[in-house]
């Protein structure tokens, strides 16, 4: 959480003015949506919640290390293979075999598909991307946000096929996160996007879409909370009955 709290408010302090502003912030949102996700997760009573935060972390770390290659050296690449290989080792902590839905959520079977079909697009055609990207980043930083996606992809698809309130709720929430970080950051530095590029367009579309998306579905587990603190309700969730 910190690092990613720094880059997003000071990211001078950590890169020293190597990456540009917009792109540093928009990593430590990344950062902070993870973070996010793993806290909510451990609130739960059960562990199983931790399973589908630690996949995502993982996913990123280790999708991740294969471009820091290319770009930070083999020190910074086998330490995300080391974090990644945490995430992967303690996911199995789940106390019950998982539970699929009974049909899968075909949102979120879309939103997976586009997202690793574009960190996929991201990590083999980075200097296609480039040409194209909403904002002017160099070839090597815009392979970065390909970990990202493929990340969040893999969230979406986990979240298509698991039917604990409990155990999705963490992801949704890291999702939220994400797209709610992003669109502010993104807004902070809007003089920065290229608009006569498409991508800038579908950037802030695409994001406040699925902040939409995921809002809706955390909103039942929500709704009965506002509903109390408004006092439209009593704090017996059982019951449900209005305060007398």
């Amino acid at each position: 959480m910190l690092p990613g709290a720094v880059l997003v408010l000071a990211p001078a302090a950590l890169t020293r003015d190597a990456w540009p502003p917009l792109h540093a912030r928009c990593i430590g949102v990344m950062l902070v949506s993870l973070a996010v996700a793993l806290a909510s997760a451990q609130r739960a009573l059960d562990p199983a919640a931790l399973r589908m935060p630690l996949i995502v972390a993982a996913g990123w770390a280790l999708s991740s290390a294969v471009s820091a290659l290319s770009v930070s050296g083999a020190l910074w690449a086998w330490a995300l293979v080391g974090v990644g290989g945490a995430g992967v080792l303690f996911a199995p902590i789940d106390s019950d075999p998982p539970a699929p839905a009974q049909h899968p959520d075909r949102a979120w079977l879309a939103v997976a598909l586009l997202a690793m079909l574009a960190g996929l697009g991201l990590l083999v055609a980075a200097p296609l991307a480039a040409t194209h990207w909403p904002w002017r980043l160099p070839v090597a930083w815009v392979a970065q946000y390909g970990p990202l996606f493929l990340a969040w992809g893999l969230g979406a698809w986990m979240l298509s096929r698991e039917r604990r309130r409990y155990v999705r709720a963490p992801v949704l929430q890291g999702l939220l996160a994400w797209c709610g970080g992003v669109l502010s950051v993104s807004a902070w530095h809007i003089g920065a996007f290229r608009w006569t590029q498409p991508l800038a367009w579908f950037w802030f579309a695409g994001f406040a879409a699925l902040g939409l998306l995921a809002a809706h579905r955390l909103w039942p587990a929500w709704r009965p909370r506002w509903r109390r603190a408004l006092g439209l309700e009593s704090h017996d969730s059982g019951t449900r009955r209005p305060r007398q």
